[in-house]
């Protein structure tokens, strides 16, 4: 069971590593292959092939879905829906638009655009548009970010500007509903961090300034202002160890088994937060992962934990080509490795530091191999930021937010988010004042020894 498990996440894995996908035949020949290999018993080289040929028909499709090359660099009236929550900055709103049509042709499922000096665009609403599109493609400078891989992994088919539009039908839906939350969390007097915690209640970074990202990169702690799998799965474990700490207590009505309402109540409070955070591709992420966590501690424990991986991969093998795939899994792996197979109990304060000593060390390699900076004072900003943050600020944050309806009472709690967090930003500023981060333009050899 482990071997064939390892076998299909390799296989689903390569596509990171392939510089073009494999022609059609192949594609076709592989799974015949793989079928004739199962009666001998050849299930690991079975199911690679499998995964292999999963993660590259998924990419063709992606690739098919983009802007036809005779559409391209042409501005064309067409009409679609506004999805997810639009960011603006400096004058220019983005955001992006799905079941798009135009009467010159067919467009793909979703398209990111940009409007100069435009209109505040809500989520929900259906706009007729003048666009100029352009089919995908960022620069190939080395150690930069990669926007047309970027694109691909998010399944967006074009970029486009926008000329001029017009409002066709107002908002409606789960985005208005989000789109309307928002405007209420950036009204809050939080001591000039209502950006922030609207980052952390519904995953919308566009109220964090330049700045603001630029000390989170220095410090290592971007983690912390997106929602990721370390905050669904916090909640989840704050919703598991409440009904396990009632049945400790003996609180908990026997009539009832403590375990399965445990794992439910964690789950529906997962899935609730990814609701919240519009349930992009990492928060669908986190909660598949939750969710096989949970099961696995119900009573499926044979199942092994590379499950949530393989789990994640087999919906959306695109992920592999983001670095935010590999750094989670990567800490997630690097915290089995150092806390499975213990002797004894650890102090709270000697659990801290070897956490955050193993992520120092383990995720040096993979941050130089993605070629992103590497922080000098992330052991020292996670130290205190992991706890204050999930901990104490996302509580409060989600608290807050649920009782907004209560004149004064959700308010009160935002503005202590907002407090903490302000207090948070000013040790991260510092910090990144101290110790910058190191981007090495290139590694010799002998440092690649070294980091080995």
């Amino acid at each position: 069971m482990r071997s064939g498990i390892l076998a299909l996440v390799a296989g689903l894995l390569t596509l990171r590593f392939l510089p073009a996908l494999p022609p059609f035949w192949l594609l076709a020949l592989l799974p015949i292959m793989g079928l004739m290999l199962l009666p001998f018993r050849s299930y690991p080289i079975a199911l690679f092939m499998f995964g292999f040929t999963w993660a590259c028909v998924s990419s063709q499709w992606a690739l098919d879905d983009r802007l036809a090359p005779s559409l391209d660099a042409r501005t064309l009236w067409l009409q679609g829906r506004v999805v997810g929550l639009p960011e603006v900055s400096d004058g220019v709103v983005r955001f992006q638009l799905e079941q798009a049509g135009s009467r010159r042709g067919a467009l793909p499922e979703r398209l990111r655009l940009s409007w100069y000096n435009g209109p505040a665009l809500h989520a929900g609403e259906t706009w007729r548009l003048a666009v100029r599109l352009k089919r995908p493609h960022g620069l190939v400078n080395p150690q930069a970010f990669d926007y047309e891989a970027w694109l691909l992994a998010q399944r967006i088919g074009a970029t486009g500007t926008v000329k001029t539009g017009e409002l066709i039908y107002p908002a409606s839906g789960a985005g208005a509903w989000r789109d309307r939350l928002r405007q209420h969390l950036l009204a809050t007097p939080a001591h000039g961090r209502a950006g922030a915690l609207a980052a952390l209640v519904l995953g919308d970074g566009a109220g964090l300034s330049t700045a603001d990202w630029q000390v989170l990169q220095t410090t290592g702690t971007v983690h912390l202002m997106v929602i990721s799998g370390q905050h669904v799965g916090l909640l989840a474990t704050l919703l598991y160890g409440l009904v396990a700490g009632l049945a400790r207590l003996g609180v908990w009505p026997r009539r009832l088994p403590w375990l399965p309402c445990a794992c439910v109540l964690a789950l529906t409070g997962a899935l609730a937060y990814g609701a919240l955070a519009g349930f992009e591709v990492p928060v669908q992420r986190a909660c598949v992962m939750v969710a096989l966590v949970l099961l696995w501690r119900w009573r499926f424990r044979h199942l092994g934990v590379g499950l949530p991986l393989l789990a994640v991969l087999l919906l959306e093998p695109l992920v592999s080509l983001q670095p935010g795939f590999w750094l989670s899994f990567g800490a997630v792996m690097l915290l089995i490795l150092i806390f499975s197979g213990r002797l004894g109990a650890w102090p709270w304060w000697g659990t801290l530091l070897r956490a955050q000593w193993a992520m120092a060390i383990g995720l040096l390699p993979l941050l130089l191999v993605l070629g992103l900076p590497v922080s000098a004072s992330g052991p020292l900003a996670n130290l205190v930021a992991v706890p204050v943050v999930g901990l104490l600020v996302v509580p409060l944050a989600l608290l807050g937010t649920l009782l907004l309806p209560l004149p004064g009472v959700g308010a009160a709690l935002l503005g202590v988010a907002g407090w903490l967090l302000d207090w948070l930003f000013g040790l991260l500023t510092q910090l990144a004042l101290w110790m910058p981060a190191w981007l090495p333009s290139a590694l010799p050899f002998w440092a690649w020894l070294l980091v080995a």
